[in-house]
């Protein structure tokens, strides 16, 4: 079974994905944890972890999936920075692998130019990507984000709001749907998420 890459940063958030990290255990599907340093990493709840290995050396045909968590502004400025993260990014989306991304982490895809075609959900404002000047976005980037604002407008119309969305292998959703998203990728690969286990109901 091929390995999941699951992104660690300074201020990435732990409980996102959580859910998602138990269920790959009980499953048995192997995770590696890389970031950008070996160093000590803070999450935005206070643990410090370690990573296995670097962004640069991870050998991508070990691994079919990325992970990325969200993460305050301050999690999101240095990954917007990152170009081995971009990379990686690409080269994921290039080879067919599952990219998942939760809460304002589908914005990191945008800044890789993966999500030009595809409808997605994130935890953010869009005017934030159109105004900071260290997260700056094109309109045509992030073309079919339904942000917050937008997803409060269709439940005010009442229209219903999917729990993720998945468009060719990119798996996204709001950070309060932590648990579907994580039931979502582990579906993909034929897995048991067990559901009532984590509060969801059996299929």
């Amino acid at each position: 079974m091929k390995k999941t890459a699951v992104l660690v940063f300074e201020g990435f958030c732990n409980y996102e994905i959580s859910v998602l990290l138990e269920m790959l255990v009980l499953n048995e599907k192997p995770v590696t944890f890389v970031a950008n340093r070996l160093s000590m990493i803070r999450c935005e709840e206070g643990m410090q972890v370690i990573p296995d290995c670097t962004l640069d050396d991870m050998i991508l045909e070990d691994y079919d999936s990325l992970v990325i968590s969200g993460s305050f502004a301050e999690g999101l400025y240095n990954n917007f920075k990152d170009e081995k993260l971009m990379e990686v990014i690409e080269q994921f989306e290039k080879q067919g692998k599952l990219i998942a991304a939760i809460s304002s982490a589908p914005m990191i895809l945008c800044k890789a130019n993966i999500m030009r075609d595809r409808k997605f959900q994130a935890g953010v404002d869009k005017s934030w990507f159109l105004e900071d000047i260290n997260m700056l976005l094109h309109e045509e980037q992030m073309k079919y984000l339904i942000d917050v604002p937008e997803m409060k407008k269709m439940r005010e119309n009442g229209n219903s709001v999917d729990d993720f969305m998945m468009e060719n292998k990119v798996l996204t959703a709001y950070g309060w749907k932590y648990r579907e998203w994580a039931a979502a990728f582990i579906e993909y690969f034929g897995l048991n998420p067990y559901r009532t286990s984590f509060g969801l109901d059996a299929k």
